[in-house]
């Protein structure tokens, strides 16, 4: 941890320099992303519904730069999830999920936008629903997903399944990030990438069959060295932000931006986004802009975001001056994705989702990440969202929590949904946090 991290108690004779305020709520560049991802969705929906081109369904850790390399459309679960919790719609599907018997501890990501699919409403659902895919791919991670998929497909005349399964890895070895970028051959272990790559030559096979398109792998390459660019922009802006005293941004400004490009990773876009959004928080440290002028208390959200209310990371501000400057988006994308390569890119891109989930959601992996995120950005503690109905993410992030904790940073665990509002009281958890803050940040 920082040494001078220290939080500074909420005292009124304290003063210090008036710093200027981030003027309104988002970023220059948070509208440019507005703009791109509803002109986006209009072209898919030309290309898919009016024109009849193929796309795809996929879970966020599979490899959607196969479909990309093949000019495939794709729609991550994730994304569509969170577009579905932020227009307050989750409440009514798995209400749905529930009155056709389904039980309440699946998976919420991919169960969400499946009863979208059975409800069968373009009124009700995010941008008129999802039309029928060629493919929906998933990773094999529980005893859930599968069955999921295969129902999913059910839902339409002419969708295959495509399941991929990542083996597990026999050897753990500390601070991934940096073995992953130059060492992953050896890291991530020459059977098990042996074993994915078959899986992704097959996995062409059935998409080139499935869609009527051929794998490029010109284009192929050429996108693997475009995310190469966008990790290293990515890394840029996470230690702009973490050396910043105050944070010069929100979370919420940093979700976005990042998670937008991370599903359009490859494109010559994502890329000259990500630059526009680097110069921008650059300039805003530069000047001393302040995401929250009296910032006393730094905070890292663990585990996958609040998307039907993301204000909630903004709630401490004014009375604690606690500002949310980390999660897992801010830079996964750069220390789980970059990976240099020169003469086999599928092998390359195997080692990249091999592990992903484990890194994200599982100990040792995730806690050895997050401690040192914590040091970077000098944090002060942690709130941790717990999902209570994905049992792997669940039981590891605690066990993550016993480990951040033994690190000296406290932790506070909120156990409830990223997409379902319904496991949300929004008082009981404001008082749970203002708890902590009060009680163990402070102390």
């Amino acid at each position: 941890m920082d040494s001078n991290a220290k939080p500074v108690k909420n005292d009124s004779k304290q003063s210090s320099k008036a710093l200027p305020p981030l003027t309104g709520q988002r970023l220059a560049v948070t509208e440019g992303l507005k703009k791109h991802q509803k002109e986006w969705f209009l072209g898919f929906r030309k290309r898919v519904l009016e024109e009849g081109e193929a796309y795809v369904i996929a879970e966020p850790s599979t490899p959607h730069e196969i479909f990309h390399a093949m000019d495939v459309e794709v729609v991550a679960t994730p994304w569509y999830s969170a577009m579905i919790a932020a227009k307050q719609l989750s409440p009514y599907y798995f209400e749905l999920s529930e009155s056709l018997g389904y039980h309440d501890h699946l998976p919420r990501y991919m169960s969400l936008p499946l009863m979208s699919s059975i409800d069968n409403n373009p009124e009700r659902a995010p941008y008129g629903g999802l039309p029928e895919p060629a493919l929906i791919m998933d990773r094999l991670r529980g005893e859930f997903p599968q069955r999921i998929g295969e129902q999913w497909a059910k839902c339409y005349e002419n969708t295959r399944y495509f399941p991929i399964d990542n083996p597990g890895q026999s050897r753990m070895k500390p601070r991934w990030w940096e073995e992953s970028r130059y060492n992953w051959e050896n890291f991530y272990e020459p059977h098990r990438l042996d074993f994915v790559v078959d899986q992704y030559k097959e996995l062409i096979r059935e998409a080139e069959f499935a869609t009527g398109k051929v794998f490029n792998h010109a284009v192929f390459v050429e996108q693997m060295h475009l995310i190469n660019q966008l990790a290293d922009l990515v890394d840029e802006a996470k230690q702009i932000i973490a050396k910043a005293r105050p944070s010069p941004i929100p979370l919420t400004e940093q979700l976005g931006n990042i998670m937008g490009v991370t599903w359009h990773r490859g494109s010559q876009w994502s890329v000259d986004h990500l630059k526009a959004y680097v110069a921008e928080i650059r300039d805003l440290a530069d000047r001393g802009v302040a995401a929250c002028p009296n910032e006393k208390v730094r905070l890292l959200w663990l585990n996958n975001g609040l998307w039907f209310n993301t204000a909630f990371y903004r709630a401490f501000e004014e009375k604690y001056g606690a500002v949310f400057v980390w999660s897992m988006y801010t830079n996964y994308l750069s220390d789980g994705y970059f990976r240099h390569f020169t003469d086999d890119p599928l092998r390359a891109l195997a080692s990249r989702h091999i592990t992903s989930n484990d890194q994200l959601h599982l100990p040792p992996c995730m806690a050895d990440w997050i401690i040192q995120q914590a040091g970077d950005f000098g944090a002060h503690g942690a709130v941790m969202l717990v999902p209570r109905e994905d049992r792997m993410s669940g039981w590891g992030t605690k066990l993550c929590a016993m480990a951040v904790e033994a690190a000296g940073i406290p932790v506070l665990q909120l156990e409830a949904s990223a997409v379902d509002a319904r496991t949300w009281d929004n008082d009981k958890m404001t008082k749970m946090v203002e708890d902590f803050i009060e009680n163990r940040v402070l102390k």
